[in-house]
């Protein structure tokens, strides 16, 4: 039947069922993104993260993509409050918000960081309030949590440039001003765009010294980037350590210049780590030919694949 059929009373009824029904719906999508991470189903697909899959899998946008995460999150950890979302008690926005407190509270000052009681007794407070009295709810309980955090944005603008919204305290501020200082005439011309661009080469350079050594971080060149040494092609015959997970810097040097800084299989950039192919466990070496860049979630889900998620939990993360 269309809806302008429907007399006043029928209209409201039924809008007011369908809504019920869209946040039950809501319940048991927070309920497959919980499976789906905890199996890393969507590094399968090619994503490096939930988030990813759910903005370019599930066509969420980005703030939507964000909120049911968060509350899927601060389900995992309070079961409690799923009967309250769904009966609309608790919307996801302020479930959103919660999260992101208690998150940022424990990154700041982990020695603070509530107990699930405590979470599940602010949680509590937050039902059928708007978002606005949650906000203010929130951060008159834990003030020193900058209301900044809730505020952070990404936005891809287009294909080649992303519109990134946060907040400077003073403290970093005066730090950045302390660069520009330091680069010189150059420095002074630069918005905080280029600023943030310059910093950025600078500490790569710094890091890949860090991490491979002064002289293979030298003798990089653009041209020669990624290309294979030959010197490299049984790099485990040089290996010294007893360890047999062992991976010489040589080695990552490599591994890191073929694969070019990405996960092989999401091309993430973020969070890399050097994977065996073959599992030390089931016989692997630390050879070229075994070692691969994996980010944190599809290095967990070949391990997955591997061994059983079960075994991956009861270990927490493997090495193996």
């Amino acid at each position: 039947m269309q809806v302008q059929h429907l007399n006043d009373s029928e209209l409201l009824s039924q809008t007011k069922a369908l809504a019920q029904r869209e946040r039950e719906v809501l319940t048991l999508i927070l309920r497959h993104l919980k499976e789906i991470e905890r199996r890393k189903l969507y590094c399968d697909l090619g994503y490096g993260s939930l988030f990813e899959y759910a903005v370019r899998e599930l066509k969420y946008s980005e703030s939507q993509a964000s909120r049911r995460i968060n509350a899927m999150r601060l389900i995992k950890e309070l079961p409690q409050i799923e009967t309250a979302i769904s009966s609309g008690e608790l919307s996801l926005t302020n479930a959103s918000q919660a999260q992101t407190i208690f998150r940022s509270q424990a990154k700041e000052s982990p020695k603070l960081a509530m107990s699930s009681s405590e979470k599940l007794e602010v949680v509590n407070s937050l039902k059928n309030k708007s978002s606005r009295e949650a906000q203010k709810e929130l951060l008159k309980l834990h003030p020193t949590v900058p209301a900044a955090k809730l505020l952070e944005r990404e936005r891809q603008v287009t294909p080649e440039t992303t519109e990134v919204r946060f907040f400077l305290s003073d403290a970093l501020k005066a730090k950045l001003e302390k660069v520009r200082a330091l680069l010189g005439p150059k420095g002074l011309a630069m918005g905080y765009g280029e600023l943030i661009e310059a910093m950025a080469e600078l500490s790569a350079d710094k890091l890949s010294e860090k991490r491979f050594g002064k002289k293979r971080a030298a003798s990089e060149s653009a041209e020669a980037t990624f290309t294979p040494a030959p010197a490299l092609s049984t790099p485990s015959t040089t290996r010294v350590s007893k360890n047999i997970r062992y991976i010489p810097p040589r080695v990552k040097h490599f591994i890191w210049q073929r694969d070019q800084g990405r996960c092989r299989n999401c091309k993430n950039q973020r969070n890399l780590n050097f994977d065996h192919i073959l599992p030390v466990a089931l016989g692997g070496n630390s050879s070229v030919e075994n070692i691969r860049l994996l980010c944190f979630s599809c290095n967990q889900r070949q391990a997955i694949k591997i061994f059983g998620s079960e075994k991956i939990e009861e270990y927490g993360r493997s090495d193996v």
